[in-house]
């Protein structure tokens, strides 16, 4: 295993070059960034940007065999996708009796959900949970709250392209920077990164599908449905704690296994 300052350095190094880097790079190869992007293209820059190359830094960490395990794929698909379809009921309920569903063709909205929920949830789960908050708790040995802040800084971030202005921005950063955390923290009590990920993807599902709102911010009613989300799944998992005899302490290394489940 890696000292925690080396995991720390290669690990903040390749999530600054693929946050600060990306489109710097992506120009230098002679690719439009501000075109619309083919269906093969987007997918092929999210496989690149958000799965490949944080792979590559794991494998170099961890070596080649443990990068599933450490990107969380190896964890209860079935149980993940459960969990995050009952966290979002009170969204997909509330949004069904409030909102009326977006009137586009039924290929629109797939492919809205192919590219604003199923990467969204997959790739951000997986870059900014498992490799970037995951690495530098499990493995830099980074405070949990301090990880988990490094983390949505950089999710918050990602997310200031939808604003058109300073208060909006505001708002938009520190709802998408608190969401990271509350992220990790299903991750770390679940033990299970598709619990973050399902809960990821539908979220943004629901949102897609109804005339809610084209930014992360939301209005009042979307946002209550949003909290009764976080609420619910909040209850559910301290639920489960205790059933399970773990502590309610938030991130408080458990000793049986000194880190977080893969």
């Amino acid at each position: 295993m890696k000292k925690p300052f080396t995991v720390t350095l290669v690990i903040i190094g390749t999530a600054a070059l693929i946050h600060f880097g990306r489109q710097p790079i992506m120009t230098a190869l002679g690719y439009d960034t501000a075109r619309t992007y083919t269906l093969l293209e987007y997918t092929v820059y999210r496989l690149v940007w958000n799965i490949l190359i944080p792979a590559l830094a794991l494998s170099i960490l961890h070596g080649p065999r443990k990068v599933l395990a450490e990107l969380g794929w190896q964890a209860n698909l079935p149980k993940g996708l459960a969990m995050g379809a009952l966290f979002t009921l009170p969204m997909l309920v509330g949004f069904g009796l409030a909102f009326t569903p977006v009137d586009r063709p039924a290929t629109d909205l797939l492919l809205k959900f192919y590219t604003g929920s199923f990467w969204a949830g997959l790739a951000e789960e997986t870059f900014y949970r498992a490799f970037l908050f995951g690495q530098l708790y499990r493995h830099g040995r980074w405070p949990f709250w301090l990880a988990a802040m490094a983390q949505g800084v950089f999710f918050g971030l990602t997310h200031l392209y939808q604003a058109s202005e300073p208060v909006q921005a505001l708002g938009i950063f520190g709802v998408t920077a608190l969401g990271g955390i509350w992220f990790a923290w299903l991750w770390t009590s679940w033990r299970n990164l598709w619990v973050p990920v399902a809960t990821h993807i539908l979220m943004n599902a629901w949102w897609g599908f109804f005339a809610v709102d084209n930014t992360a911010l939301g209005g009042w009613v979307a946002n209550g449905c949003r909290v009764a989300t976080i609420a619910l799944s909040i209850w559910i998992t301290v639920r489960m704690l205790r059933q399970q005899g773990r502590t309610l302490r938030v991130g408080q290394r458990e000793p049986e296994t000194g880190a977080v489940g893969v």
